[in-house]
């Protein structure tokens, strides 16, 4: 594998490939909205009602996480399905042996939607305060539950040699020096993309932050903008140092790949791209405000860490597979001339969609 990703396959192989990772990021998207904004508010809660008050990106986390969520849901849809066409074989295996352990997540998933539209209900405002605290730290907690179990899943996927053990052994859960670090790493890549999503958010909402901030708004000594920069480069830091810890335990074999033609060029567009986007965040919070400028180059820059790690990610798991049978699948999938199909599908729920959103807007006017 002398080429980046995902050239240098057959065009069939490279089309799933490319598909894959472009709905994978914008799963990403809105999965980072959530799993951060859960935990910004489990956090949150523990400030007291009144600094929770004043704390502009708490209420709208509370009134847009439900939102979100089934955003994230709904956009998983399609890098799930093509995770099954690319890697059927590795993805099914590791399902089977991680048993109930696996479709956990789904009831998990379930609770921790209702729990989100309980932080917004009324029924919830009228209890007291500790309740609200215990609401929110259990849809964080569930969140995070999700996001380690589809790291163990990935992981477990790459590793052929622990199949048997495992399944002989009877456990549901894979024990592997890599979930921590690897957990770490997309836990912490989340913030950068909250706190982007939330400059955007607020401004649509209102929350002006292309000004200095009013005294009424500064909770913990902090305004709106130098709070959203706190959690930007805190979780950029813990990118970093998780991403140290990750590539400790690869193999040989996995750091020909990150490191290679196949993902060294992705690697350097992460790291280009997290530089960036510290840099603008360091910038704001020493202006105490976001200008429109600085917003563009912070959101181009965690684009280009959010897509350098999906391929860079990619790279590592195709060296795990088998090339050949892979091409030869997927040769045969693309003769079923389903594509025309898939695009015309594609863009009459586009056309739905914006006909929703243009109806809402209007009913909202009148």
């Amino acid at each position: 594998m002398n080429a980046i990703f995902p050239t240098g396959f057959t065009a069939p192989t490279a089309l799933y490939l490319s598909l894959f990772a472009v709905t994978l990021v914008v799963h990403a998207v809105f999965m980072h909205y959530v799993l951060a904004g859960s935990t910004y508010l489990a956090f949150g809660r523990l400030m007291g009602p009144r600094r929770c008050a004043v704390c502009g990106w708490q209420s709208i986390l509370v009134d847009w996480l439900p939102f979100a969520t089934g955003l994230a849901i709904t956009a998983g849809v399609a890098p799930l399905l093509f995770v099954q066409i690319l890697h059927g074989r590795e993805f099914s295996t590791a399902n089977l042996l991680l048993s109930h352990r696996w479709m956990a997540i789904l009831p998990v998933l379930i609770v921790c939607f209702y729990l989100l539209y309980l932080q917004k209900s009324s029924w919830l405002a009228r209890r007291r305060w500790v309740w609200r605290t215990v609401v929110a730290s259990l849809a964080c907690s569930g969140f995070i539950f999700i996001a380690w179990s589809w790291t163990e899943n990935h992981l477990l996927m790459l590793d052929r040699d622990a199949w048997a053990p495992l399944y002989e052994s009877g456990a549901l859960r894979y024990a592997s020096p890599g979930v921590l670090p690897r957990l770490a790493l997309w836990f912490f890549s989340a913030f950068p993309t909250l706190a982007i999503e939330l400059v955007w958010q607020g401004r649509l909402l209102g929350l002006d932050v292309t000004r200095p901030p009013a005294a009424a708004e500064v909770v913990l000594g902090l305004s709106p903008v130098r709070r959203l920069a706190l959690a930007a480069l805190s979780g950029a830091a813990g990118m970093t140092a998780a991403g140290g810890l990750y590539g400790q335990t690869l193999t040989a074999v996995d750091r020909e790949a990150l490191f290679g033609p196949l993902g060294g060029p992705w690697l350097t567009v992460a790291i280009t791209g997290l530089v960036v986007q510290s840099g603008a965040w360091v910038a704001a919070a020493f202006c105490n405000r976001m200008p429109h400028g600085l917003g563009v180059v912070t959101t181009v820059g965690w684009l280009a860490t959010l897509c350098g790690l999906v391929a860079a990610r990619e790279s590592i798991r195709l060296v795990h597979v088998d090339i050949a049978t892979l091409a030869e699948r997927h040769a045969t999938a693309a003769s079923i001339s389903g594509f025309p199909v898939f695009l015309t599908c594609a863009a009459l729920t586009v056309i739905a969609i914006v006909w929703c959103v243009v109806a809402v807007r209007a009913g909202l006017a009148r």
